[in-house]
């Protein structure tokens, strides 16, 4: 099999402006952080992002002004409160920003792998999602009559994702909860994926039914240690919450931001690590 190997910067320099972008992950779990920070390194701008619970990943990228519209369920940094950069752009109205539900987001990337332009449910009914989302519709069951939300397709260009294991052909492994990951990497038509380690394919098949996503689906694959950082990334390392704390306190002034990606974004990923003490440090604090 062909190696899709490349580097972080080879990989996101496939993403074009105002691709749609939907990133794996969810909240502070197994977000691709060394991708999204290579994007926000990169020159591309005016990114459509689709995600079910967005966390760093939206928030950095909304900071380094990549994004033109946001499909979302929910963006925050949980116990930690609110996401800064997000949270303006909603109340100044800079962006374009649709409410979507966890369950929509998943029904449209499935009526686009489906190849249908929309799937019905009950999801939405009772509630005020279709008065603030008028991307979907209220239509009528022509069977029962029962009233149904027809939730469009969402058609990614691109999906960036972060694995455990991977080979050098796009056989990815997932430990732990798979999030949507695998509907994202089956809508999209380029899925590029970031792994903390490469392995062979001999060993890559070890992993029995952990291997959630088939090559078939991918285009291209990125080593990178640390890659879901701060984010967790089970059952390897836990959430970061010294890094994540740091972020938030940079992100409430403009000069503090830009002093924050200087060293910890607009560097490789090594000297990012080595910034924060080291692997050995990190393994140490955070090390299941």
């Amino acid at each position: 099999m062909s190696s899709k190997q490349v580097s972080l910067e080879e990989a996101v320099a496939q993403i074009p402006d105002g691709a749609t972008v939907a990133i794996g992950g969810s909240s502070l779990s197994r977000k691709p952080m060394a991708l999204v920070r290579a994007l926000a390194r990169s020159s591309v701008r005016d990114l459509d992002l689709v995600v079910d619970v967005g966390g760093p990943d939206i928030d950095l990228l909304i900071g380094c002004n990549k994004v033109r519209r946001l499909r979302y369920a929910y963006v925050g940094f949980e116990l930690l409160g609110l996401a800064p950069h997000f949270r303006r752009a909603r109340q100044e109205g800079s962006l374009e920003f649709e409410e979507w539900t966890e369950y929509t987001v998943m029904a449209g990337l499935d009526a686009h792998i489906k190849g249908i332009g929309f799937l019905p449910t009950r999801t939405g009914l009772g509630t005020d999602l279709l008065t603030v989302n008028r991307s979907f519709r209220l239509i009528e069951d022509p069977f029962t009559g029962q009233s149904l939300v027809a939730v469009p397709a969402i058609a990614p260009d691109v999906a960036l994702i972060h694995v455990n294991v991977a080979d050098r052909a796009g056989n990815a492994v997932i430990l732990g909860d798979a999030h949507i990951d695998a509907l994202c990497a089956k809508a999209a038509r380029t899925t590029i994926i970031s792994t903390e380690a490469v392995v062979d394919e001999a060993e890559l098949q070890r992993y029995g039914r952990d291997i959630q996503i088939p090559r078939i689906y991918v285009q291209a694959v990125a080593e990178a240690p640390w890659g879901a950082h701060f984010t967790a990334c089970a059952p390897s390392y836990r959430v970061d919450m010294e890094a994540i704390e740091d972020y938030l306190q940079a992100a409430r002034q403009a000069d503090s931001w830009q002093a924050y990606l200087e060293r910890a974004v607009l560097v490789s990923e090594e000297a990012r690590v080595s910034s924060l003490g080291g692997a050995e440090r990190l393994i140490g604090r955070l090390w299941v």
